[in-house]
């Protein structure tokens, strides 16, 4: 078993220790997580048990939590495991943010090359009506109106951004022999 002291980094284990009378829902909260030791106690009456106070740290190194643990409740870690967590956690919820958007624009696109955009009513003040043998009943039917509409400025500098993130050189790899 692993010897702690003030200042090691420990990762929590990621299971609840129900059998302990202590655990709370607050340590369960904390399951999983990495933190820093900031205080280890010795009961008087059982020295071969220790209690060690875990903090953990948002990604911006400002305390989030602190419990009391068992020392069998926590895996010896590092301040880079930390941090690896942390950018791999920002790294998936960019991808998120980014393929949220890449599917409104593919469903956008859809929507222009099938003509499934609905007719927009004109807001301007009709004439009045004059009799006639044959009326014409206009509905609201989805109709081909062509891909007249531009792309929004918005879109456009989303597009840039992800272009300019790309690793063009990669791209131009290809198999030996392939000239």
């Amino acid at each position: 078993m692993a010897t702690f002291k003030n200042g090691d980094w420990v990762q929590i284990t990621p299971t609840p220790d129900e059998r302990w009378e202590y655990w709370s829902k607050e340590h369960t909260a904390m399951a999983g997580m990495i933190g820093e030791i900031v205080e280890i106690e010795i009961p008087e009456d059982d020295p071969t048990m220790k209690f060690v106070r875990v903090m953990v740290y948002d990604e911006n190194n400002n305390p989030v939590k602190q419990e009391w643990f068992l020392e069998k409740h926590v895996i010896l870690s590092t301040r880079y495991d930390k941090v690896l967590a942390d950018e791999r956690d920002r790294a998936c919820e960019e991808l998120q943010k980014w393929e949220k958007k890449k599917r409104e624009m593919i469903d956008e696109t859809l929507r222009h090359a099938f003509g499934l955009e609905p007719i927009k009513k004109s807001t301007k003040k009709k004439k009045k009506e004059t009799t006639t043998a044959l009326k014409v009943d206009s509905t609201g039917e989805e109709v081909w109106e062509g891909p007249t509409e531009e792309m929004e400025q918005e879109t456009i500098d989303e597009i840039l951004e992800i272009i300019d993130g790309m690793d063009y050189d990669g791209l131009w790899d290809g198999p030996d022999g392939a000239d």
